[in-house]
């Protein structure tokens, strides 16, 4: 491996961005404590919903989750809970920087997702792209399906080696489609949410 690949290769920092967060939603960092402290607050809305049946099924969701973003190195992760009070499950977008291999750039993975996920633009200026995709999960003796949308960034002054990748994940009971007008909501807010995206401080 040559020094310039050695170089490519430092963890720089992630510099600094914003994201305006409608009323409800907070910003986490995806650490123990925040992972009990939402166990706990997630518990209790099951109580709530008389779907204490759930319990032990959302924690092995959440332990997944946690796992997950530990290991792809999640920055942090903002979640709301949505308006609809029969759906327990929050709204969520994590936030996670990815580096492409061997010090090159990660045009083709754009270009790969542009033609196998439809992937288009967010916004008019064209610096972060969005696609969709979705999956069904079995939750007790509930059957829900996560629809999630995906936005890629280049960070700036890295050449397009490195981006932040947001992932906002809407679950909900399987018998609402895609088009239903309340998923439709739960979407446009996750959208709403990263056209605030903006490099700088808060």
């Amino acid at each position: 491996m040559s020094l310039k690949d050695d170089l490519l290769r430092v963890d720089r920092p992630t510099p600094e961005f914003r994201l305006l967060l409608p009323p409800g939603w907070k910003q986490y960092l995806p650490d123990e404590l925040t992972e009990q402290e939402l166990l706990r607050e997630a518990k209790v809305r099951l109580r709530d919903a008389h779907r204490p049946d759930l319990a032990a099924e959302l924690v092995g969701m959440t332990r997944r989750a946690f796992e997950q973003m530990r290991r792809s190195e999640s920055l942090a992760f903002y979640m709301g809970l949505p308006p609809d009070e029969n759906n327990v499950l929050p709204l969520s977008i994590t936030v996670s920087k990815r580096t492409a291999p061997n010090g090159g750039t990660l045009d083709g993975q754009v270009a790969d997702l542009i033609r196998t996920k439809g992937a288009l633009p967010l916004n008019d200026d064209q610096v972060m792209i969005r696609w969709e995709t979705q999956q069904t999960h079995t939750v007790g003796r509930d059957k829900i399906t996560t629809q999630t949308i995906s936005y890629l960034t280049p960070v700036p002054g890295t050449g397009r080696r490195e981006a932040l990748l947001f992932v906002g994940v809407v679950p909900h009971p399987i018998q609402l489609g895609r088009h239903d007008e309340v998923i439709e909501s739960y979407i446009y807010a996750c959208d709403v949410i990263m056209s605030t995206f903006a490099w700088g401080p808060a």
